[in-house]
């Protein structure tokens, strides 16, 4: 593991001239400048060559009340890969000029370039909430040997590169020189809920509306003002068991964080990532490592995801791209549906990427997506991006005012499993019991069903648990992502003396089209079993066969 403090040297540099610092922040405060709506203090960056990227901006401004002056409209390469020359050329020093134009950095700037061509703020604040880059503008940097700057070589071997992320350079266009492009800066949010101007410098937190498509992206805006309007429902599934110890560890504390707010929640502890054979149904909270693309289930775009959703796999490669729904973590994320989402760009090492569980804790509190980013990320000029809104605040309806709401739309369930787990850890089973029965009976659903099971079969009501989940005979169609959850349900109906139901049950889930391959040959192996306790013999030797063939790599 990487020790952070290689890059302390230039702490020094970046939060030198403090006093001159805090004289330009008294007078930028007393000006009248500072203005007290956030979405007045976004700033939204768009690529005047990318006609959806101008779309994409103008339809978050509008859906967010952002005033229509706080777009910035630059001709920038249509490529997500941009050269260093580029980036300074055709990003950064014509944000800088843009932004200090319009009144959003203030201070003195360098009369002469950097080593690469920066002209940076000697003295500078800003007055931005966030700097939103759109779908179309520039993700990353590719390395330059050519223009690696003075004493790089000083550097740890891992920190001698200028290649990065558009975003997280940019974080830093506001900090007083000298800032080399290589190595990375300490993050002033990281791990703190409230900065001071002062401490904060001239960093600026970004956060970045892109994807796959220029519908992705819309569908992300539009999806993620209908989840603030209604709360954040579902269920919380971790996928622990990644190469390092540290990692576990944050995915853990995750756990627990979700565990705390009583969300119900699945955990897959093993070296393998969830896939079709795991429950995944309404994933408000999806996080986990360590898989170099988003395949089973995360790379089906139609599977249904609640508005609003988390998603957060932790990869060295997560964003190399993030227009693509095919590759790495981050597009096939979005794509789906996911609202809000962490990446990076190159390798960035474990110690300098966005913590998990910080990034949780800090959305539970109440904190905005953009909040949670920064509060999670301990480095700057480096190679993760936030892709999300960063206004979102998904937690900005409480749990108490969702019950109180009473929706009856197909997630008003995972309200209800929640309320159940809380009455269960404070009032004891049978208060979850009663929770339970009365949620079934006005909003029947079969994650409430299972639940009510689950709770009856532990309370040792065998009869009351198979009567709960009787209903699903008359059910002949299972949504693909109920896949699992049906398949439990029909395990436990087994497991309590209805083996002629669950195998109705496995008959159904094996005559759907387009089995996933290691679905299938689960739901064959375990139905084989059901059907023995059915009577079904014959079906259980044909079933068991068919397992065992699909389990034969395939011939050459």
């Amino acid at each position: 593991m990487v020790d952070p403090s290689t890059g302390e040297h230039r702490q020094g540099d970046v939060m030198r001239n403090r006093t001159l610092l805090l004289c330009l922040v008294i007078l930028f405060v007393s000006s009248g400048k500072m203005i007290a709506n956030e979405a007045d203090r976004v700033v939204v960056l768009a690529n005047a060559n990318v006609p959806e990227s101008i779309e994409i901006a103008r339809h978050y401004i509008a859906r967010r009340s952002i005033p229509e002056e706080n777009l910035i409209l630059l001709p920038f390469p249509a490529e997500e890969t941009v050269s260093v020359r580029d980036y300074v050329d055709q990003i950064y020093n014509p944000l800088l000029t843009a932004l200090k134009d319009k009144g959003w950095v203030q201070g003195a700037r360098s009369h002469r370039p950097d080593f690469i061509g920066r002209f940076r703020m000697s003295i500078g604040m800003h007055r931005i909430s966030y700097l939103v880059t759109t779908y179309g503008v520039p993700l990353r940097i590719k390395n330059d040997p050519e223009l690696l700057e003075p004493r790089t070589s000083e550097l740890a071997q891992i920190l001698q590169v200028n290649r990065g992320s558009v975003d997280s350079e940019l974080a830093v266009l506001a900090i007083p020189e000298p800032l080399p492009l290589v190595s990375m800066v300490k993050n002033p949010y990281y791990e703190k809920k409230v900065v001071s101007a002062e401490d904060a410098g001239g960093y600026i937190r970004v956060s970045r509306l892109d994807g796959p498509s220029f519908g992705a992206v819309k569908r992300l805006i539009d999806r993620t003002i209908e989840a603030e309007r209604n709360g954040l429902r579902g269920r919380a599934y971790f996928d622990i068991g990644g190469p390092h110890k540290q990692g576990d560890e944050w995915f853990s504390e995750a756990v627990d964080l979700a565990q705390s707010v009583y969300f119900d929640t699945d955990i897959e502890s093993s070296r393998r990532t969830i896939d079709h054979r795991d429950r995944l149904d309404a994933p408000a909270i999806y996080m986990g490592w360590y898989r170099h693309k988003a395949d089973g289930p995360f790379g089906e775009n139609d599977w249904a995801v609640p508005p609003g959703a988390l998603g957060f796999h932790l990869h060295s490669f997560s964003a190399t791209t993030v227009r693509s729904s095919g590759t790495a973590w981050v597009g096939p994320l979005v794509a789906q549906g996911y609202c809000m989402t962490i990446g990076n760009v190159f390798e960035p090492y474990l110690e300098f990427t966005h913590r998990p569980q910080l990034l949780l804790e800090r959305l539970l509190s109440g904190g905005t997506f953009g909040e949670a980013a920064a509060y999670s990320y301990p480095v700057a000029s480096w190679m993760g991006i936030a892709l999300g809104d960063p206004l979102f605040r998904p937690f900005a309806v409480s749990f108490e005012e969702q019950l109180k709401a009473g929706s009856e739309d197909s997630l008003a369930s995972y309200v209800a499993l929640r309320e159940i787990n809380r009455l269960k850890k404070e009032e004891g089973l049978e208060a979850a019991v009663e929770s339970a029965r009365m949620s079934f009976l006005t909003t029947p659903s079969l994650p409430l069903a299972y639940k009510l099971a689950v709770l009856y079969a532990s309370d040792d009501q065998p009869e009351k648990a198979v009567e709960a989940l009787k209903f699903i005979r008359f059910l002949q169609f299972f949504p693909k992502e109920d896949r699992i959850l049906v398949k439990k349900i029909a395990d436990l109906l087994d497991q309590n003396g209805e083996s002629r139901l669950a195998f109705a049950v496995y008959e159904k889930l094996l005559a759907a089209d387009g089995l996933p391959k290691k679905l299938k040959i689960l739901l064959l192996t375990d139905g084989s079993k059901v059907a023995i306790g059915a009577g079904e013999t014959m079906t259980s030797a044909r079933w068991s066969s068919k397992a065992v063939q699909l389990k034969q790599p395939p011939q050459k």
